[in-house]
Order: structure tokens, then C-alpha cells, then sequence
């Protein structure tokens, strides 16, 4: 499956980052902090003579079990006396075909208690941010099926980002059929994952002055799935609006839950991140009838669900399913979170400023453990196959042959290596690439000030055998993570010079653009990244080392035959534009790159 890449190297285990991080540990703060929430202590982590305090476990939901069981999250009572906060909170549980993945000894899985979050807050202060530091809310990928806060450790998130004078937070929320279950007749209206992720925001909101942060300075950001996310609560107007409570702490209360946003491989648009409420319907159905389910009705379909023990969430069944798709459960157009198609939304939502990127090359380091890579010239339809099917365009036939003759028209069978490079690029084109520009051209026609960027950079040197297995040398998914937020973070990184020289570059542009929401490369930088425009529609930001600039043509002008399928594609036009399709467009066949 394609994103199992993304899984290897972005949901390593606890036991392995214990010793990445030198076993060095958190020292325990008896000392309690007063948070609106409630008392808690945290841990306390060293750098010289610069502190960060680290509360971790933070509940900011009822459990979701029993009658909140396929609810939308309930925030968590408050609580009177001091809660130790020393220790992460369980993972929500795993599930779908990499959750073996994640199965660790020191990072519990638990259904009852683990919609909790973090908060790595300077304990210094700041001239430049009177009202408090800025936030960044990072959330995590892993499909909508795998991901948890913990396999971040606390020694490597407080020694990056928040050494610029930022807070951050990281959040829990549930996945797989716990988090997107959709049952038809309104029985289970899913989106859970994001309602859990709405109300982390809200506890954001809240209480993070608390800790030193300033609520009208939030910044959400994620990778991937979280990456997804994070463009969907910018559309949804349950992110775009404050409690009452929230509200009265600030003198010119900011509506929106959070004011800038930083999608790093995965946007509202993409392929892989949502379907019509009535097709992931279909998948709920299809995936109980694979377990057992005999069942006709969706009273009996929700009760077979609410009967599963969470073990069978786990099974690795893969990806069986008619309707197209990578993964089962994932968030979907149900008139409620998304009460609108998504121009609407993003017309209608607060103008903010948002940092997008994609990685060179997106799907080089993933595809090579779908078995379809084995003779991807031949199985090129069954690639098209997991983006496109007839749940997404009544054009089925005429995609595949366009499709086909875009990528592979001009590539002999017995040239593998170009074949190979075409495949990539359409697997990198369909799932993530043309998805993102479709949200940077969303973000600029309504008045926001955009930027699209492209980390390329890629450590020739590498010794890992991910790395060395990639079929071509380039940055591929969530690769850029590890540079963002530090060694440590991720299973294996030993940052060379090199390295650390480039994890520089990229965290001046998060904090920078966190902190300002102007050029990420800072106030006064000699090279700017400019602002997306709907005039220069191709130009976009490279980022890379030695040297990072402005570019001409992204991703090689390939994504224009996507603005043609999606014409055709009555998936695309009912949640973007809530419209019917009216006619077929012809294709004409541009350049591959």
C-alpha cells in the first residue's frame, strides 16, 4: 500500500527513540502550575541555562467509550487537585494494516484515556511577544490509522522549535473506525478524529495562556494525514470560532481557533483524505461484512461495531475495498463538520495566512513496497486504481487511458527506469501533488496570503537503507519531518553537519512564519519566498540546501491534466463545488517531466 512508508518512518518506536535520545530524562517539577483546566505538575528539561517545561498527558476529553463510544468528543471535567503530568498519555488505538507498526512495550495503546495532549512550553520570556509566545499545535499522520504523540520525544521537541520562543502542542485523537466510522441512516456520522482535534484547539484556546502562549498567536500544523487535517479545520466553522469562555480572556477576541496553518504533505483536496459521506458509508459496510458481519440494517451494522472488541480494528486485512482509496477509514463530507462544500468554506472562513509544501518527489520512497512496483508498466491501470475508480468518476475508462498515455505514452516497457520514474510521478501527482495545488489556488482566490514551497533536499551520503533502497535519490514523504522537529524525533537520525545545517534552514522558516506570518525566511531576508500567485500559478519555493530560491513550473507543470479529471470527477465536484457533472472534457496530453 502506498503509504507504508510513511508509516516506517514516522510512527517509530518508543523503546528505539529512548536510546536516539541518550537516554537522557526529564527532571520531575513537584512545583504545580494553576491552569483553567485544573493543577498538574510537569517535567522540566535542560538546556544550559535556558528551561523548557513539558506537561505531558494532558486530558482534554472524556474517554470515548461506552455511550460516547462513535460520539463526538465531550471536553474533560475540570479537576481540583494537582494531576502529575510526567508522562505521555496511551496512544489511541491502532488499527488497519500497520498497526503492528506501532505495537511497543512503552507505548500503550488504550481506548478508555487517550484522547490527551502535550504542551512544551520556554519557561523563559519574551520582549518581542508581550502577550505571550506564539503556538504551533502540530498534529500527526499515519493515515487516519496509526500516530500517536509519544513516538515524539520530550528531550527532542524541547531542544528545536521551542528554543525560537514558540509553545508547542501535540494532540491525540482517535483513528481508524474509532475515529471515522460512518454508518448510514445518521446512525454514525464520523469525522470523530476531527472533532477530537477541534477540541484540542478549543482546550488550546482556553488554557495555553497558562503556560506562557498567546491564544490569538496559534499556528496549526501537521504531516500527511495530520497534514490533511490541519487544511480541514481551516475550512470547517466549527474550527472557526471561540467559546464563550475563550472569548472573555482576550480584549480583541480572534474568532478562529487558530490563525495561520502549515500543511506539509496533504491538503482538504487530495485524494486520499476524504470521501462522499454515502461511499465511506459503503467501506464501514464492506469492512464488517470482511469480519463476520451478516447483518441488513445499520442499526445491527452500528451495533456489530459497538460489539468489536479493538483487537479486530487491528486486523491486516490491507485495502479490499471497491471504492478507491488507500486506507478505509478517513474523513468524509458530512454536511455537519463540513456543513458546505468546501468553496463555500473556504469563502466564507477567515483569511489567513498558510505555508503548504510537498516533499520532490512524494511517493519514491513508498512505492517500492507496493507489489504493484514489481511491473509497474503493466500495472500501471491498478495504480490509477487505488485513486480513481467508478465512486469517483463516471469516466473510469477514459481516465485510465489518458492517464496512461500522459505518463507512459512516450516510455518504452523495456525502459524500466524511466518507467519507474513516471509511475512516481504519477503516484506522487494523484495522492498528494495535485491536491496541494488545488488548495494554494483555494487559498489565494479568496484573499489569503499563501505560500507553496517544495523541500528537496536529500542526503546523498545516507547510510539508511530506506534511503538507499529508493529507486532515485530525492526527498520523498514526511522525509522532511525529521529536519523540522530534530534528532531524536525519528527512528534512526543521527543529523550529520550537513544536516544540522539544513534542520536550521527549515526550523527559521516554521518559526519565522509561526511568529510572523510574513516570508517565512524572516523580517529582513535578503531572498524572499513569495507569496503564491493566481498570476504565476506554477512558481513555487524550493528549499534546499546549499541554497533554497523561488522556482518556475511546479512539479513540472503535470498537475494541468488533473484539472481536467477532476472536471470529470463527480467525487471532486460534489465536495469542492457541491455540483453534478454535465459533460466529459477531452484530455490532451501535456508534459511528463
Amino acid at each position: 500500500m502506498l503509504f507504508l512508508w510513511f508509516f516506517i518512518v514516522s510512527s517509530t518506536s518508543c523503546d528505539i527513540l529512548g536510546t536516539l535520545a541518550g537516554n537522557k530524562q526529564p527532571d520531575k517539577n513537584p512545583n504545580v502550575l494553576d491552569v483553567p483546566c485544573g493543577p498538574i505538575r510537569g517535567n522540566i528539561y535542560t538546556f544550559g541555562t535556558k528551561i523548557v517545561d513539558g506537561y505531558l498527558g494532558i486530558p482534554f476529553a472524556k474517554p470515548p467509550v461506552g455511550d460516547l463510544k462513535f460520539k463526538k468528543p465531550v471536553p474533560f471535567d475540570k479537576w481540583t487537585e494537582p494531576r502529575d503530568c510526567y508522562d505521555y498519555g496511551p496512544g489511541c488505538p491502532q488499527t488497519g494494516q500497520f498497526a503492528g507498526l506501532t505495537a511497543t512495550k512503552t507505548c500503550p495503546f488504550a481506548e478508555n484515556n487517550c484522547l490527551t495532549l502535550n504542551v512544551f512550553a520556554p519557561r523563559w520570556k519574551s520582549d518581542e511577544f508581550p502577550n505571550g509566545l506564539p503556538v504551533l499545535v502540530y498534529i500527526y499522520g499515519g493515515g487516519f490509522e496509526i500516530g500517536y504523540t509519544s513516538y515524539m520525544d520530550g528531550y527532542a521537541m524541547t531542544g528545536n522549535i521551542p528554543q525560537y520562543d514558540i509553545v508547542v502542542v501535540t494532540m491525540n485523537y482517535r483513528l481508524g473506525p474509532l475515529g471515522f466510522l460512518t454508518v448510514a441512516d445518521g446512525l454514525a456520522t464520523g469525522n470523530y478524529g476531527l472533532w477530537d482535534q477541534t477540541m484540542a484547539l478549543q482546550w488550546v484556546q482556553d488554557n495555553i495562556a497558562a503556560f506562557g502562549g498567546d491564544p490569538n498567536k496559534v499556528t496549526l500544523s501537521g504531516t500527511s494525514a495530520g497534514s490533511a487535517s490541519t487544511d480541514f479545520l481551516s475550512l470547517s466553522p466549527h474550527a472557526n470560532s471561540k467559546s464563550k469562555e475563550a472569548s472573555k480572556q482576550t480584549f480583541f477576541p480572534i474568532l478562529a481557533l487558530f490563525q495561520r496553518s502549515i500543511s506539509m504533505s496533504g491538503t482538504a483536496f487530495c485524494n486520499f483524505a476524504i470521501r462522499p459521506q454515502r461511499v465511506e458509508s459503503a467501506v464501514g459496510l464492506e469492512y464488517a461484512q470482511l469480519h463476520g458481519y451478516t447483518g441488513n440494517d445499520s442499526k445491527s451494522l452500528l451495533q456489530w461495531y459497538l460489539d468489536q472488541d479493538v483487537s479486530v480494528f487491528k486486523d491486516a486485512t490491507g485495502y479490499k475495498y471497491k471504492e478507491a482509496g488507500v486506507v478505509p477509514f478517513v474523513p468524509n463530507f458530512d454536511g455537519d463538520f463540513f456543513p458546505e462544500p468546501f468553496d463555500i468554506l473556504r469563502k466564507k472562513a477567515p483569511t489567513r495566512e498558510a505555508m503548504v509544501t510537498v516533499t520532490e518527489m512524494e511517493s519514491v520512497g513508498m512505492i517500492i513496497y507496493n507489489k504493484l512496483f514489481v511491473d509497474p508498466y503493466n500495472n500501471f491501470e491498478g495504480f490509477i486504481n487505488e485513486t480513481y475508480g467508478t465512486d469517483v468518476t463516471d469516466y473510469y475508462a477514459a481516465v485510465v487511458k489518458n492517464l496512461t498515455s500522459f505518463y507512459l505514452g512516450d516510455v518504452s516497457p523495456l525502459d524500466k527506469n524511466k518507467t519507474n520514474y513516471r509511475v512516481v510521478n504519477y503516484v506522487s501527482d494523484s495522492v498528494f501533488n495535485s491536491g496541494t495545488l488545488d488548495a494554494v489556488r483555494s487559498y489565494a482566490k479568496y484573499g489569503n496570503k499563501v505560500y507553496l514551497g517544495s523541500f528537496n533536499y536529500f542526503n546523498k551520503a545516507s547510510t539508511d537503507l530506506s534511503d538507499i533502497m529508493q529507486p532515485f535519490k530525492a526527498a520523498s514523504h514526511s522525509t522532511d519531518f525529521k529536519y523540522y522537529f530534530g534528532s531524536g524525533v525519528m527512528t534512526g537520525f543521527k543529523p550529520n553537519d550537513e544536516e544540522k545545517k539544513v534542520m536550521g534552514i527549515v526550523q527559521n522558516l516554521m518559526a519565522n512564519f509561526v511568529k510572523y506570518g510574513v516570508d517565512p525566511n524572516g523580517k529582513n531576508a535578503t531572498k524572499a519566498w513569495k507569496p503564491y500567485s493566481l498570476n504565476q500559478p506554477l512558481k513555487y519555493y524550493q528549499i534546499d540546501y546549499p541554497s533554497s530560491q523561488m522556482a518556475d513550473n511546479f512539479q513540472d507543470g503535470r498537475i494541468a491534466i488533473y484539472d481536467i479529471i477532476n472536471k470529470n470527477s463527480k467525487k471532486y465536484q460534489e465536495i469542492v463545488y457541491g455540483g453534478k457533472l454535465t459533460k466529459s472534457v477531452k484530455f490532451n496530453r501535456n508534459s511528463t517531466g
